[in-house]
């Protein structure tokens, strides 16, 4: 065999353990696989990529990588004492319910979670209640003031039902799985305000409820 054919074939054979080598090391050190219930939003060169249950490269300086959360999240909403919810029949009622969130494993929900809210904020519960404690609060007051107070005991899951139909879905690409009421009970009337024309309402209708029950 030519001396000449023999380098070039040692060349060709060099050059091919050399891409092999490259294209390892490129696996290894850029390609970035999303842990345990995260996913992976990449932007720059070639545009926006998620990364849900696959790996994908993020290259520095072409590519910045951030990760989401995909858990649950837990969101708690209390209104009681002063805070107490007005019923349809002007008593009120300290509520405690928790609405567990998480964003739903499609690409489109993941990254309307990171445009509208930012990936960062997706690891962090106390933010998350800041983003949706106001829509929350809203829909129990609204729905609870068409319950009379003994309706809610009797009523929970149609209370509950009611509550998610006027939160809707718009929720930022985050989906609610579960809400559940922790208690209903009655706000003490120490609590409640005789200036208030609607707290002295509920005062009038607590003394005329405890007279019937005495007598």
């Amino acid at each position: 065999m030519p001396e000449n054919l023999i380098q070039l074939i040692s060349i060709a054979i060099s050059f091919i353990i050399i891409l092999i080598l490259f294209n390892f090391v490129i696996l290894l050190v850029f390609y970035k696989k999303p842990k345990q219930g995260q996913a992976i939003v990449r932007s720059g060169l070639g545009g926006v990529r998620i990364g849900i249950h696959k790996g994908i490269y993020a290259i520095p300086i072409f590519h910045t990588m951030e990760q989401v959360d995909l858990t649950i999240k837990k969101i708690n909403i209390q209104h009681k004492e002063k805070e107490g919810i007005i019923c349809k029949d002007f008593l009120r009622a300290d509520i405690n319910m928790n609405f567990h969130l998480r964003i739903p494993n499609t690409p489109d929900s993941i990254l309307q979670v990171s445009s509208a809210i930012g990936c960062e904020k997706t690891f962090d519960e106390n933010k998350m209640k800041d983003i949706f404690q106001a829509k929350f609060s809203e829909a129990i007051k609204t729905v609870a003031f068409t319950f009379e107070y003994e309706e809610l005991h009797q009523k929970q899951t149609e209370f509950r039902d009611e509550i998610l139909l006027l939160i809707g879905t718009d929720l930022n690409g985050y989906s609610i799985e579960d809400c559940v009421i922790e208690y209903i009970k009655q706000t003490p009337i120490s609590f409640l305000n005789p200036n208030n024309i609607l707290d002295a309402k509920g005062i009038k209708k607590i003394k005329e409820l405890t007279e019937i029950e005495n007598k």
